[in-house]
């Protein structure tokens, strides 16, 4: 009796499928996403052009003069120029971020970014102003570490390592090196609290773990929906 051949096993590689577009054209709020973050940090490559995008990011001006908007606008729009570090940056972020809206849908991921941008931002900012209430000196790199697409990337990394806990990691961007998808959240927090220890931004530190927590948990509530 003939048995039918098992199908040939085909290997994935997420990488080229995501740059080559195997995924299909990406959503627009991504592109948008992009394009604002680039945007910003092109206009700190400019003397000229800090001054327009100053007023969107993360600062006292928050609690001081009352300007909200900043809670929301200072994950949008990117920070420190453009290097090659930063548009490795933005690859990761359009990759990470594509991925999550084939998992969970472009609706719940843009919730997913949005809302984390939204608490981590408000956390960031109760906690420096806890801190300076009770005497605390502010950080000449107040909020650095979650300004622009540093936050993005706290938040979809975890998201996609949550999904990914037993897959491994071997892109051009990590040079070829296998990192087990289970190391990201770890290695993300190791980051976090060598840039605190250099920089003593308090707020930010409080920040990037609000939004890590925020990223874990997001593919859990999505499964409990289901």
């Amino acid at each position: 009796m003939l048995r039918p051949s098992s199908p040939p096993m085909i290997e994935r590689d997420p990488w080229r499928e995501t740059v080559t577009g195997a995924r299909g054209r990406p959503p627009d709020f991504v592109v948008a996403l992009l394009v604002l973050l680039g945007a910003g940090m092109m206009a700190d490559a400019f003397v000229e052009l800090r001054p327009l995008v100053a007023w969107l990011r993360l600062d006292p001006a928050v609690w001081q003069q009352g300007q909200l908007w900043r809670l929301v606008t200072f994950g949008l729009v990117g920070e420190g120029g453009f290097s090659l570090w930063g548009a490795m940056q933005l690859v990761v972020i359009y990759w990470f971020t594509v991925e999550l809206c084939v998992l969970m849908g472009v609706a719940r991921v843009r919730v997913l970014l949005l809302g984390g941008i939204a608490v981590s931002g408000s956390a960031a900012v109760l906690t420096q102003l806890a801190w300076e209430s009770v005497g605390g000196e502010r950080s000449h790199f107040a909020f650095w570490m979650v300004q622009g697409q540093r936050i993005i990337m706290a938040i979809v990394v975890p998201a996609f390592a949550t999904r990914h806990l037993h897959t491994t990691l071997e892109t051009p961007l990590l040079f070829g090196l296998p990192i087990p998808s289970r190391w990201l959240v770890a290695l993300q927090l190791l980051f976090a609290l060598a840039t605190f220890a250099a920089l003593r931004d308090i707020g930010g530190m409080m920040g990037v773990l609000v939004a890590t927590v925020w990223g874990a948990r997001a593919l859990r509530r999505h499964r409990k929906r289901r």
